[in-house]
């Protein structure tokens, strides 16, 4: 049992763990802030949603142990994603 909780995953999984009740935290009472602080709280979630993802591709589905051109595809999908987003959500607000 204690080799388990000892184990790279189980941090990460706590991790993750953690970032979602954060997330969750910032969210709540949203609708009571201002617009600018909306933009701002959006994009910490949207960074923090892709940061989770990321942790996830990497460590639960070992694309960090594949070769290195399929991390490269992997890390550049998730930059152009992650800056697509924001910059459309941007743009629109």
């Amino acid at each position: 049992m204690l080799t388990f909780l000892n184990t790279p995953i189980t941090y990460i999984w706590l991790l993750l763990a953690t970032l979602t009740a954060v997330s969750w935290g910032l969210a709540d009472g949203v609708v009571q802030e201002s617009p600018s602080q909306m933009q701002w709280l959006t994009g910490a979630l949207m960074f923090l949603a892709f940061f989770k993802v990321r942790l996830v591709i990497m460590h639960f589905m070992e694309v960090a142990t594949a070769p290195t051109a399929l991390r490269t595809i992997f890390e550049a999908w998730v930059a152009v994603v992650f800056s697509a987003i924001i910059i459309v959500y941007l743009d629109c607000v």
